[in-house]
């Protein structure tokens, strides 16, 4: 083979390899976003910022961001929250959150199983109870009212994960 079959050869090689790289970065950009945590699939209405090891990261709700400090003993910082009802951003220092609701974002539907085909019991799950932010007290009021729960302004919460 020639110099002119050697360089066609190497442009076809480049060409392959930047449209494989092309491809891969769209692939990952439409791709769901994955909680920083758990590896659950962030959803839109308790979707959670939070700087963990010194970056923001993507948390799937208020109660994984807030479990990561127990998980790994290094702070964490809640830096936005979304509204439940909304899906509206939220700052954390006037949020009000309703906890151990009977809505939960993360649980999931498959069950633990044992090794004799039964279902397990779950001693923990980092997502639970559930968290969920308001805007205001009484919108969060209301939906406790509907689905259970306590309501508690953020920094109580955030406080008491803390410890």
């Amino acid at each position: 083979m020639g110099r002119r079959g050697w360089f066609s050869a190497l442009v076809v090689v480049v060409l392959a390899v930047a449209l494989g790289y092309a491809g891969l970065k769209a692939f990952r950009a439409s791709s769901a976003e994955e909680c920083y945590a758990c590896r659950r699939l962030i959803h839109a209405h308790s979707r959670t910022v939070a700087l963990a090891n010194g970056r923001a990261r993507l948390f799937c709700c208020p109660a994984c961001a807030l479990s990561e400090h127990e998980q790994e003993g290094k702070p964490v910082t809640v830096t936005q929250l979304t509204s439940f009802l909304t899906g509206a951003s939220l700052s954390p220092d006037s949020a009000y959150m309703v906890k151990g609701s009977d809505i939960n974002m993360c649980a999931t539907t498959h069950e633990i199983m044992t090794a004799d085909k039964r279902p397990a019991d779950v001693h923990y799950d980092r997502c639970a109870p559930s968290l969920l932010a308001f805007a205001q007290r009484s919108e969060a009021g209301e939906f406790a009212r509907e689905h259970g729960g306590e309501v508690l302004p953020f920094k109580e919460v955030a406080t008491a994960f803390a410890k």
